[in-house]
């Protein structure tokens, strides 16, 4: 898969730049959609599609300057402080505690696994294509 610099230059500039923000667009809406599902499931209806589309949008940004701004001190503290600032964000959003903002984030990350098993079970796709699989 071709990293973003590849996908700018093979593109243009702008095209490139155009692709990654529509990317990145869907991107928000696939990863808001596992929020939403989550908190639906840990914490109850607290946040609307809307608002998990927020979270997602705040979430990737903050982890995105955390892992970037904080790479030179090594991978785990950038990684571990990444971690810090996504919790603090879901648990500000969902208005509940530590043990709900983990809750929501493993949640999401189990409901994304099923989701993309389904579809590929529903497509009739293989993995059997993939290096290391």
């Amino acid at each position: 898969m071709p990293t973003v610099p590849e996908i700018s230059f093979a593109f243009g500039l702008t095209s490139g730049l155009l692709t990654l923000g529509i990317l990145f667009f869907v991107y928000l809406l696939i990863e808001a959609f596992f929020l939403w599902v989550a908190g639906e499931i840990v914490v109850g209806r607290r946040v609307t599609y809307g608002e998990s589309i927020r979270i997602a949008f705040f979430g990737t940004i903050v982890v995105a300057a955390s892992l970037i701004l904080l790479g030179q001190f090594g991978l785990l503290i950038s990684i571990g402080t990444a971690l810090i600032l996504f919790l603090l964000i879901v648990k500000g959003s969902y208005h509940t505690g530590w043990l709900g903002a983990i809750g929501v984030s493993i949640v999401s990350i189990i409901v994304a696994i099923i989701i993309f098993v389904v579809v590929i079970a529903v497509l009739g796709l293989s993995l059997r294509g993939l290096t290391g699989l």
